[in-house]
């Protein structure tokens, strides 16, 4: 069955919630904005980006293990994500 639009666009907000939810108690992040396509209107989102404002100092590890299961959740509906 084919992803509808409406339907990734609705995935791809979701999975970021999830990604925030996890990444804003881990120390040293400030900020976790929506960039890019899915912060528009835009109907076909190609993928999910993700700026991250941490302290220089931030241990990234857990950070990198809750963008790497973005990425692959939005890859399961052939569409991407980046956390910058």
């Amino acid at each position: 069955m084919p992803n509808s639009q409406s339907t990734i666009r609705a995935v791809l907000l979701s999975e970021v919630r999830q990604f925030v939810e996890r990444a804003r108690f881990f120390a040293g992040i400030h900020r976790i904005a929506l960039i890019g396509s899915l912060a528009t209107h835009k109907n076909d989102p190609k993928d999910a980006d993700v700026l991250v404002t941490v302290d220089d100092d931030a241990d990234l590890a857990p950070l990198a293990t809750a963008g790497r299961r973005l990425k692959g959740h939005a890859q399961s509906k052939n569409r991407g994500a980046d956390i910058l």
